[in-house]
């Protein structure tokens, strides 16, 4: 359907109600003429001529159009000039009141609300939106007052009464809500949904004798009916009566032993009963079952994510419900990125990504997978992966600045750094509202311009970043970093690499960024022991550490232990200056600008 004809079809609506009310007008006072709402009788006026009709319709037409287009300022300033024109004109006052409950200005809203139920109370819109205000505006009881008046206006509609129920229970009046569920089975008789709202309201009342015997008239109408007798078995578990329970959900599983729903309750009663062996394996009856919904399943798996960093019991049964997900619905590409999410959760990158390919495989539209299957690739280091997911992650969804931030990273990774550069800047463009995105943007920006030797681009950058998060460790560290390697402004350097250690202390990559500065600085003694201490976090496998405390050593006048360490970071692997091999041909220290 065209935008237009949508557009056609809810304006005439609006307009329908309109006239409808204007008609109820008539009824309850004959004299305005079309498009009056009322004799103005209280301003002291006369009613309108049919020119001034005709000029509140057009008004009050153009005003309808500009609020079905969701230009609320404007709607609100024409249904404003219809009042000026008709003050009683409910119908105008019942438009503001909607546009003002939309904007969040609940108190306007109740004062039009009431102005237009107040001169047509029977109209059912009116009333609806009263209602819905007054509850916005915490006020229950005048909600009740107004139900009230819709069941006796229209004493045939069971809608009216569920919502009179329903304030009450709002307005903590239980009891009068419990009749008015009376009121309703009287009308329609007895159905699982009032059954257990009434059940809930007796137990909340401490009444529990009185919330079986609802179940029980519940059971008594249908005494096969397997829900009903877990609804009795559920409330025996909620207020203490456990062998009641468990006979009930037993005569259950003697006669639907397939039920998966009665194994969920299983599990939820042996779980509380703290037997979590017996709990768990009526979980997996449950999720083996062809007749439990996926999205259930789904929904169970995903309550474990929480856990699975803290308990490893936790963790090997999401694991375990994880496969039974994958085999029992192999096709279903949901639930292979939801279980992509528990692998990446346990650090099992290769395998979560694909999980998140086969869900893209099988039909999976959401761009989080294709920005997770990119996370992953980072967290692999496969750079040339990287590029091509981001570049089919654009080819889709070509306005999502986080696939242009990874494909120019991945860009710059690969020495294509003008490339890589002019991505960033495209995305940078697209991101909206999000200003850790925006700084992430930017330091990457500040590492390539650095790499190019564009030094005031780089730097530039590196503060844009700063500005929108000053306590960014990893700008703080990177530009702190590339400070330290030009040999420029070391103190500013030196600041900022104790900033991001304290933001986040015994990171090994953030030590030697530090004890490279006090290197830089001749504060030689001090570079070793930071180097020291980032070697007992993980730094003692980087060549770059490595090669630093080499560089160290031979300041500190022990050629001997710094060849050693060059000739660590050589096996190593990458990671190493261009000058590592010439530093242990020759065992003396070289550094950009000479031999020291």
């Amino acid at each position: 359907m065209k935008k237009s004809q949508v557009l056609f079809i809810s304006l005439a609506f609006s307009l329908f109600i309109a006239c409808k009310t204007q008609q109820v007008a008539k009824r309850t006072n004959p004299a305005p003429a079309s498009g009056q709402s009322a004799k103005n009788n209280k301003s002291g006026g006369s009613k309108l001529s049919q020119t001034q009709q005709a000029d509140v319709m057009y008004i009050f037409f153009n005003a309808n159009k500009e609020k079905m287009l969701g230009n609320l300022d404007n709607a609100e300033n024409l249904f404003s000039q219809v009042l000026r024109q008709d003050i009683n004109n409910h119908a105008a006052m019942y438009n503001l009141a909607d546009i003002y409950n939309q904007q969040k200005k609940y108190s306007d809203a109740l004062y039009f609300g009431k102005k237009a139920y107040t001169l047509d109370s029977k109209n059912e819109w009116y009333a609806r939106l009263l209602v819905e205000v007054y509850e916005r505006n915490h006020k229950y009881a005048d909600a009740v007052l107004v139900y009230q008046k819709l069941t006796k206006d229209y004493p045939d509609r069971i809608d009216f009464y569920f919502g009179l129920a329903e304030e009450y229970i709002y307005d903590n009046k239980l009891q009068e809500a419990i009749k008015t569920y009376d009121q309703i089975e009287s009308k329609i008789g007895v159905t699982p949904d009032v059954s257990a709202q009434k059940e809930r309201l007796y137990v909340k009342l401490g009444k529990n004798d009185k919330a079986i015997a609802e179940v029980q008239k519940l059971v008594d109408s249908d005494p096969d009916n397997p829900h009903y007798l877990g609804i009795m078995a559920a409330l025996y578990q909620a207020i203490g009566q456990d062998e009641k329970a468990l006979n009930l959900y037993n005569k259950i599983l003697s006669t639907h032993p397939d039920d998966p729903y009665l194994h969920l309750s299983l599990a939820d009663y042996y779980r509380n009963k703290g037997d979590k062996d017996k709990s768990y394996q009526e979980l997996k009856k449950a999720f083996v079952n062809k007749e439990l919904e996926t999205e259930t399943k789904i929904n169970i798996l995903s309550s474990y994510f929480p856990l699975i960093s803290i308990d490893d019991e936790m963790k090997r049964q999401a694991m375990e419900l994880g496969k039974l997900l994958i085999e029992n619905n192999p096709n279903e590409s949901r639930v292979h990125a939801v279980y992509g999410d528990f692998l990446s959760r346990d650090k099992k990158y290769e395998e979560a990504r694909k999980e998140y390919e086969e869900s893209l495989r099988l039909g999976e539209k959401a761009f989080v997978v294709y920005q997770e299957i990119l996370r992953m690739d980072g967290l692999l280091n496969d750079t040339d992966a990287t590029i091509h997911d981001s570049e089919d992650a654009l080819s889709k969804f070509p306005e999502q600045p986080v696939a242009y931030y990874f494909n120019g990273v991945a860009k710059i990774e690969k020495k294509r750094y003008d490339d890589g550069v002019a991505t960033l800047n495209s995305g940078l463009k697209l991101v909206a509202d999000d200003t850790l995105l925006d700084g992430d943007f930017y330091t990457a920006l500040g590492d390539a311009y650095n790499t190019m030797k564009e030094y005031a681009k780089s730097d530039e950058n590196y503060q844009k970043a700063l500005n929108l998060d000053p306590k960014n460790k990893y700008t703080l560290n990177n530009w702190g970093y590339y400070l330290s390697v030009r040999g420029e402004k070391l103190e500013k350097a030196e600041e900022m690499s104790k900033l991001s250690m304290e933001i986040e202390p015994n990171s090994a990559t953030f030590e030697d960024t530090y004890a490279w500065i006090e290197y830089k600085m001749g504060k030689f003694t001090d570079a070793k022991e930071w180097l020291e201490k980032a070697f007992s976090y993980g730094a003692d496998k980087s060549a770059t550490s490595l090669e630093h405390y080499g560089d160290v050593m031979f300041k500190l006048g022990d050629p001997e232990k710094a060849l050693e360490y060059w000739q660590k970071a050589k096996q190593a692997g990458d990671g190493g200056s261009d000058l590592l091999d010439k530093k242990i041909a020759d065992k003396k220290l070289y550094e950009a600008n000479g031999v020291k």
